[in-house]
């Protein structure tokens, strides 16, 4: 299930370790900071199947437009390049149509991660960075309407993970901004339906990948 972001992961950290032990690695100050970053966000393809007591059931491949994330994290700084971050993300996309039949929705996310990084040293004003994470999906929600109503499904649990690569630019001694991109991946589950006479099955995948912006404050 996780084979390619484990391999991501893999590499990442890899060459994260063999970097970190070069002379260039990066030197900063160590201390506390908080994140604030948002983007774009985009959702591979999946399958599932609904049925409801009126509209007939559909089922076949999920196709997504347009989506947006968000997130903040509060971390620590240890002045060796390293730092690790407690941090909440938030993502939403927009579900366009299953299986080759029109609807309107929404499948969204939420998933408290523990990220680890490395901030090499400055290439010219730009700071570049590499991180992976693990983390809890606390909340996962999708919203399908069709034929007049709306109907509502959800899980919470199960394994994320996610590899990021960007840059950081520095402001001033305590704010600084960034850009980065970000692939995650998370645990297939089972949704439970909040309508009597509904279900969602197949247990689709959730798989974003995003573009995001960030300010952080060092403190």
């Amino acid at each position: 299930m996780f084979e390619h972001i484990k391999a991501v992961l893999t590499a990442t950290l890899t060459g994260v370790t063999l970097l970190s032990a070069s002379p260039s690695s990066a030197q900063e100050k160590s201390g506390l900071y908080l994140n604030f970053y948002g983007g774009s966000s985009l959702l591979r393809s999946t399958t599932f199947s609904e049925s409801r007591p009126a509209g007939g059931p559909i089922d076949g491949t999920a196709d997504f437009g347009s989506g947006l994330g968000l997130g903040g994290a509060v971390g620590h700084r240890y002045g060796n390049g390293w730092a690790a971050e407690l941090a909440w993300d938030y993502r939403s996309h927009d579900l366009d149509k299953v299986g080759g039949t029109p609807v309107k929705g929404e499948f969204a996310s939420t998933v408290l991660f523990l990220n680890g990084y490395y901030r090499f040293q400055k290439v010219g004003v730009v700071r570049p960075l590499l991180g992976a994470g693990v983390g809890y999906v606390t909340e996962m929600d999708m919203d399908i309407t069709r034929n007049g109503a709306t109907h509502q499904y959800s899980r919470r649990g199960g394994l994320a993970l996610q590899a990021l690569v960007g840059g950081e630019v520095d402001l001033s001694d305590h704010w600084s901004l960034s850009a980065d991109l970000r692939v995650s991946r998370m645990a297939s589950g089972s949704f439970d339906a909040t309508s009597a006479g509904t279900a969602l099955g197949g247990k689709p995948g959730y798989r974003p990948v995003s573009i995001n912006l960030g300010v952080t404050y060092r403190f």
